[in-house]
């Protein structure tokens, strides 16, 4: 909140470098000297090593110079590494693999690291368990941002050395509608947050994660923004020759080629503003007779009938509608819930994971319904 009205341009955070917490920082620790000697058997990435160090420093209590920014993070989290196998069902069929796969590399970075663990770090080995290394592993991935990388030789060049912990900074929260930019300053040796946007005196002050729509939201820091304006479902071609089955298998090869020849199939999309014109324009072009590539640029001028209200539309935008509807039909028919069932589940559950899974899922049928409705609306 801000403590003051803040102009456009103004800096309001700068933490200066020895503050910050990157693979610099533990390479001139004890566990970096560790890792030297541990490379000729095998090198880590950024992201283990910035955990093992989180939990080193946990441990040493007040006596760590980070203790107050360890105390200030929270002792759990809603991202999907921390979800039971039912909280997992739970999500969006499109987030469940993803979220596995995070589970599974959790897994494999903890095993990677027990024996250097054991060998290395005695101080650390009683109390380096799975659920421990979880939460280090969950700090570091909900809350890092980037520096020059690090280019170490010590550490695996699987993955650049650029992760960074920025005590204070990591405190905001994120709104889709944010303006801020934010970086190290090499001329102030800091790491600093400018608004382009003012806040008036006791306004929140938010910046973008980066991450907008809510599945990428969801799985690297376990939240959604309800109607999130940059929010999106990808839609497949898959789905929409689906929809149009009337098209014989020559004449759909026909189109798919013309389709990708002429560059249409980018931004296949639903958002809170309905169907994209590009899943209407490839709809239209799927549905019209004797289309060829000539011919395929006098569509884009009505390529989205949701714009031509008043107008009469002719029969490949009928049957473009028509297909439009059933794909967002059999989207929402593809869920085992409806909005109105995982609403009533919201209003029980107990588990912050599972609210979080079920809100999610929930909040992708709202936009297709949205898109639906637009659809009807202008029929």
């Amino acid at each position: 909140m801000a403590a003051r009205s803040i102009k456009a341009g103004e800096v309001i955070i700068a933490v200066p470098r020895n503050i910050l917490i990157s693979c610099r920082t533990i390479l001139s620790s004890r566990l970096g000297t560790e890792l030297k000697k541990w490379s000729s058997t095998s090198r880590f990435t950024c992201a283990q090593v910035l955990s093992l160090f989180l939990l080193l420093e946990k441990n040493k209590g007040k006596s760590s110079f980070w203790h107050p920014y360890i105390r200030s993070l929270p002792n759990t989290f809603t991202t999907p590494v921390y979800f039971t196998e039912t909280e997992l069902n739970a999500l969006s069929p499109s987030l469940q693999e993803k979220a596995r796969d995070l589970k599974k590399e959790l897994l494999h970075a903890f095993n990677d690291l027990e024996p250097f663990v054991s060998s290395s770090l005695p101080e650390l080995d009683s109390t380096f368990t799975f659920d421990a290394f979880r939460w280090a592993w969950s700090v570091l991935k909900t809350r890092t941002l980037y520096q020059e990388d690090c280019r170490s030789p010590y550490l695996s060049n699987r993955e650049p050395q650029t992760s960074t912990l920025v005590p204070m900074l990591d405190l905001i929260n994120h709104s889709p509608s944010a303006k801020a930019r934010f970086g190290y300053n090499v001329n102030t040796s800091c790491y600093e947050v400018r608004v382009l946007e003012p806040y008036r005196k006791h306004d929140q002050v938010f910046i973008s994660y980066g991450f907008e729509e809510n599945s990428e939201l969801m799985l690297k820091f376990g939240f959604y923004v309800p109607r999130n304006p940059k929010d999106f479902i990808k839609i497949n071609l898959s789905e929409l020759l689906e929809c149009l089955p009337q098209i014989s298998d020559e004449d759909r090869k026909n189109k798919v080629d013309l389709l990708f020849e002429s560059g249409l199939l980018s931004n296949q999309t639903c958002s809170w503003n309905g169907i994209s014109w590009q899943v209407m324009s490839v709809l239209q072009v799927l549905a019209t007779n004797g289309i060829d590539k000539n011919s395929v640029p006098s569509i884009f001028p009505n390529s989205n009938p949701l714009s031509c209200q008043n107008a009469a539309l002719s029969s490949e935008e009928l049957q473009a509608m028509q297909a439009a509807r059933t794909l967002l039909e059999r989207r929402l028919e593809s869920y085992e819930t409806t909005i109105e069932e995982d609403e009533a589940l919201l209003r029980e559950v107990q588990s912050p994971c599972m609210e979080m899974a079920v809100g999610s899922r929930a909040e992708e049928k709202r936009m297709l319904r949205n898109a639906l409705n637009l659809l009807q609306t202008n029929q």
